[in-house]
Order: C-alpha cells, then sequence, then structure tokens
C-alpha cells in the first residue's frame, strides 16, 4: 500500500536521515539533528549551513520543476513560432523600398561596374537561379535601375577622389598609348599618382581612358591631357611631373619650348634644309607644344630602349640566335 502524502525531495532527503524512534532528522554532512522531518526545515538549515549544497539543489529545481517545464514550453512554443515565421518570409519578396532590397541591388551594381560586365546580366537565366538559391526574397532589379544605380555610384566614387586630389600637394600624371592589333582603334590612359592624406598612403588612379584617332600627333595628347586635368580640376601648378614614354610625339607634346629657343632653331644655319626634309605628316605629328608641365621618361621604357640596342649588337645576336635554334 503506497504512502499517502507529499511526495519526497530526494535531492533534498540525500543529505538527511530522519530516525522514527526519536522524531529526528541528522544531517549527514554535518551531523546536526532538526526535529521532525519537514522538508522546509531541511532545506533552511542547508541554506545556512551548507549554502553550496542549497545552491545545487536550487538550479536543479528551477531546471525540472514547474516552472522550468513552463519555461521550456514556452521556449520550445517561440522556437516553433519563430520557425513559421521564418517560412513564410522566405517564401515572399522583400518590398522595393525596404532597406534589404535595396542593399542588395546596390551591391550587384557595383559587381557589374568595377568588372565590366553588360548589362544582360542579371537576366541571364543562370544568374537569376544563382540569385534565388542565394537570397529568394530578392526581387532582380531592371537593366535600367542598375544603370543608374551605377551612374549613381560612379559620380559618388569620382567625387571621392576629386576631393583626394584636391587636398593632395603634388600630382604626378602618367600617360600610356598604345594600338591594338590589326591598327584598328588606339587608346590613351592618363593615371594620377599621389600622396592621399585622407588615407595616408600613396595612391595611384586612373583618371581617364580615352580613344584617339590617327595620327597620335602632340596637339591630339595634349588637348587630351587638357581636358582629363580640367574635368579633375587638377591645376597645372600642382603637376609635379608626366611620365610617358619616349615616342617622339610624347617628347614632343611636353618639350616646353619659349619664343627664343624657337626663333634661335629657325636662324641657325641647316634649319631650312631640315624642315624642307621633313615631310608634312611628320611635322604635324612631332610639332612643339607649349606647356607648362614638365615631363619624366618612363624608367620600364628606357631599359626597353637599352634591352633593344644590346640585340642589336653582333655579338649578343649570335649568342641569341644560337640560344634560340637550340
Amino acid at each position: 500500500m503506497s504512502e499517502l502524502g507529499r511526495k519526497r525531495r530526494i535531492d533534498i532527503w540525500s543529505h538527511f536521515t530522519y530516525h522514527t524512534n526519536e522524531n529526528k532528522t541528522t544531517c549527514q554532512p554535518c551531523g546536526a539533528k532538526i526535529t521532525g522531518k519537514n522538508t522546509t526545515n531541511l532545506k533552511r538549515h542547508l541554506q545556512s549551513v551548507h549554502p553550496e549544497i542549497h545552491a545545487k539543489i536550487q538550479k536543479t529545481s528551477d531546471d525540472h520543476g514547474p516552472r522550468g517545464n513552463k519555461a521550456s514550453a514556452a521556449s520550445a512554443s517561440s522556437t516553433q513560432q519563430q520557425t513559421i515565421s521564418t517560412a513564410f518570409q522566405s517564401s515572399s519578396k522583400y518590398k522595393m523600398e525596404s532597406k534589404e532590397q535595396q542593399t542588395k541591388e546596390q551591391a550587384i551594381a557595383r559587381w557589374i561596374g568595377r568588372t565590366g560586365l553588360p548589362l544582360t546580366t542579371i537576366e541571364d537565366e543562370d544568374f537569376v537561379q544563382m540569385m534565388e538559391i542565394v537570397d529568394r526574397r530578392l526581387a532582380i532589379p531592371k537593366k535600367t535601375k542598375i544603370s543608374n544605380l551605377i551612374e549613381t555610384q560612379y559620380e559618388h566614387e569620382r567625387q571621392k577622389f576629386k576631393q583626394r586630389l584636391a587636398a593632395a600637394r603634388r600630382v604626378s600624371i602618367g600617360l600610356d598609348l598604345w594600338t591594338k592589333k590589326g591598327l584598328t582603334a588606339s587608346f590613351l590612359a592618363i593615371s594620377a599618382c599621389y600622396f592621399c592624406v585622407e588615407q595616408i598612403k600613396p595612391a595611384h588612379i586612373l583618371l581617364a581612358l580615352e580613344q584617339v584617332a590617327h595620327p597620335h600627333t602632340a596637339l591630339s595628347i595634349k588637348a587630351c591631357v587638357d581636358e582629363c586635368i580640367q574635368e579633375w580640376a587638377i591645376p597645372k601648378e600642382k603637376i609635379l611631373t608626366v611620365i610617358t614614354d619616349n615616342g617622339s610625339n610624347m617628347v614632343a607634346a611636353f618639350k616646353n619650348t619659349t619664343a627664343e629657343e624657337t626663333s634661335s632653331e629657325a636662324d641657325s644655319p641647316g634649319s631650312e634644309t631640315a624642315m624642307e626634309s621633313d615631310s608634312e605628316i611628320d611635322d604635324q605629328r612631332y610639332h612643339h607644344v607649349d606647356m607648362e608641365m614638365a615631363r619624366t621618361p618612363c624608367v620600364v621604357h628606357t631599359i626597353q630602349l637599352v634591352v633593344h640596342m644590346l640585340q642589336k649588337e653582333t655579338t649578343v645576336k649570335r649568342v641569341l640566335d644560337k640560344a634560340r635554334t637550340h
């Protein structure tokens, strides 16, 4: 026959022994005797004399007691509700004006703009499927929107670098001119080297990449450089030097000639003969242009000229030809 009354607290009574004949309970850790067998008195004894045992019992009671069960049930219910909410949200698209949608659109525009990919990339079937896997709530933007975002980002970056150039004490301009195979098109790249005060480090940025028409005259090169530095608001007095290759058109474009030098060259003996020997095209291409910017020859191009000169030497050419045959 089962014993009636409240069920014993095993976690508390494991530290006590009750003596029926004395009606007293003995504390096992310290041997103290407590009258009766009231659980509250036993718990109070543990709290005052054995606080470490009482703390352990209290923790066990909180984890497994009625309140702990209720907390666990509430936590499980909250988790289930959160899961349902997440599943519902994953099937719906972001609102077009939401921060999440706009942030991801700007990221796509930045990626396409900086990699030079065509705008039709966002309409590619594989790209759309990839974005569905990455974030199915994202609504893929149209080409027009991406184009507008790229223009906005470009203008923002342009203004940022413009401010950095304005804060720079000196700027060096670099030029490079090349032609595609088959002479189908020629391009002139204009870059700037400066010490960025904001980032506290040297910087090198591309200012412009212009397609230039033949012939590549000093005047056309001058026009491109003038337009570029005017667009970026770089004063000529701030330009330390212009680094170019050793092409005759580059040398002519950035060679500062005064009126006295021009007059002395025209009056010098043999100058008329030299002028008559030059063709009209060469005169146009290598015409000296007055500019306030000093030119510095590119070290790499100069070294390459030295290499070409060495290759023309008979002894060096013989060794190279022998090495190539083997």
